[in-house]
């Protein structure tokens, strides 16, 4: 039977049953050897005072199986060759001596006696049953041998003794019985030591299952410490979630107050404003491109008509949004103290006396305020056919009846600021042509400062002029749409940077 469990438990049962036969073996032939070496010279005291046929021959088969099992013991002892060799010297040469000292007479007793001997040793000793058939007929060789030779018979004379096929069917018997077994102790320590091994193993996996079962634990452990800290985490984060909800709602409440406080503001900048059927009665071939950047604008336009004159101003206070909205309540205030109550109609004048306004307004001489504005202001005289100009900073262009651009530039001043107004600082008027043919034009800087196009750049002056140019042939609300439509194509995608302020008119 061949069991191998390597693939099962790491281990070779043929080897380990070879390394245990090996083991057994050599007790057994140690032992047998001790007996045959001391035990048997003992068996020989009594026969001593009895005479002998030859003394020498006598001592040869008496004693000299003891003295060749010892001299083969000590070779075993030092080189540990086979236990079955041992055996074969320690069998042969016990039954030789047996052999030596049965009568003739006696014979098929002793062969009987020795038989059983041999028979029953060999079933106590255990030996592959190649070695047993060896030592089965080595040992009957020899009884032959020494039948033969003391009892003068011949071989067949011993093959033809009473009984002695009846011994060959007990050596075959016994032959069954030794290789039964040595097969069922080989198949008993197999399966003992398969068992062991796999009781080994078993307690091996066990203690890994332990252990993993402790790693498990541990880990259980810890992921519930995690699930413990990201349930807090949890907690907390939906406490700021409704902390930052609650703050949300708040600032949306307060964007919507404020943005409701801005919209209320632009309805109070709007009425402040000249209305488009005021400037439409005053100058009918007109338009007026406002785009506040926010609700409220920092950029406003004045109009009014006093003494026969039109005037007509684009203005561009610091700042947008809420601040310049503020200032464009300051700079609205003042054009109708100069030019209403006052007055007032030269435009340069005007704006003189809208920067000192500005600067009591704002108590800009005992404060840091520096906040003031850029304007244009025309003045048109159609009785008298003049047109008067001033600028603070911003121009007025118009474009000829031979489409050629003439920019008319303000001056290099501001309203608003710590400036004293003297000689060298005080503002310009200039004469325009008046002529029905030519096309007006005053803005801010909001145009032309808007970053966009293909490469996010300011749309710039040059651009504006030219534009304004290409416009100047076509209807006012013609020009009117199509600066408003290249103004949006320009900024797509980007914010408007400025409020922006564009007044065009034709006489």
């Amino acid at each position: 039977m061949n069991l191998n469990l390597a693939d099962s438990f790491g281990i070779n049962l043929n080897e380990k049953w070879e390394a245990e036969y090996k083991r057994i073996g050599h007790v057994y032939a140690r032992w047998g050897a001790l007996l045959v070496i001391f035990l048997f010279p003992l068996s020989t005291i009594p026969e001593l005072s009895i005479e002998k046929t030859d003394i020498n021959i006598w001592y040869a088969f008496r004693y000299g199986p003891s003295v060749v099992v010892g001299l083969v013991f000590l070779l075993h002892q030092k080189f540990k060759f086979s236990h079955e060799l041992l055996f074969e010297v320690i069998a042969l040469c016990l039954f030789t001596s047996a052999a030596y000292m049965v009568d003739c007479n006696d014979w098929m007793t002793y062969m009987i006696s020795m038989v059983t001997v041999f028979i029953t040793s060999a079933v106590l000793v255990i030996l592959r049953p190649f070695y047993f058939v060896i030592n089965f007929f080595a040992v009957f060789l020899i009884q032959v041998l020494v039948h033969t030779y003391f009892c003068e018979a011949s071989v067949l004379d011993y093959f033809l003794m009473k009984g002695v096929n009846i011994l060959i069917v007990v050596g075959i018997a016994a032959f069954s019985m030794a290789a039964f077994r040595y097969y069922i102790m080989k198949n008993n320590f197999m399966h003992r030591v398969a068992l062991q091994e796999a009781h080994f193993e078993l307690q091996e996996r066990n203690q890994s299952l332990i252990k993993a079962q402790k790693e498990l634990r541990f880990k259980s452990d810890q992921i519930s410490e995690q699930n413990e800290e990201l349930k807090m985490q949890k907690e907390e984060i939906l406490s700021q979630r409704d902390a930052m909800q609650s703050q949300k709602e708040y600032i949306e409440k307060q964007n919507r107050d404020i943005i409701g406080s801005i919209r209320y503001a632009q309805r109070i900048q709007s009425a402040m404003l000249p209305t488009d059927a005021y400037v439409k009665g005053m100058l009918p071939n007109s338009f007026i491109l406002f785009l506040p950047r926010d609700i409220v604008s920092g950029d406003f336009y004045w109009a009014a008509e006093i003494n026969g004159k039109k005037i007509i101003a684009a203005i561009d206070c610091t700042g947008h949004g809420v601040p310049g909205a503020f200032m464009s309540l300051v700079g609205d205030t003042n054009m109708n103290q100069v030019v209403l109550q006052e007055g007032i109609t030269d435009p340069a004048e005007i704006l003189n006396k809208l920067h000192e306004g500005v600067c009591n307004y704002l108590k800009q001489s005992e404060t840091e305020n520096q906040d003031g504005m850029d304007a244009a202001i025309a003045v048109i005289d159609e009785k008298n056919k003049t047109i008067q100009f001033a600028g603070a900073k911003n121009p007025l262009v118009y474009i000829d009846d031979k489409q050629e651009i003439n920019v008319v530039k303000g001056d290099k001043i501001s309203i608003g600021g710590k400036r004293k107004i003297q000689n060298d600082e005080s503002f310009t008027t200039h004469e325009i042509p008046f002529n029905s043919a030519y096309t007006y034009y005053m803005y801010s800087d909001g145009y032309q400062d808007q970053f966009g196009g293909p490469n996010d750049k300011k749309y710039l002056v040059g651009r504006l002029k030219k534009l304004l140019r290409e416009v100047s042939v076509k209807e006012m609300n013609d020009q009117k749409f199509l600066l408003n439509k290249e103004f949006d194509e320009w900024k797509y995608g980007y914010s408007q940077t400025d409020d922006v302020l564009l007044i065009g008119f034709k006489l």
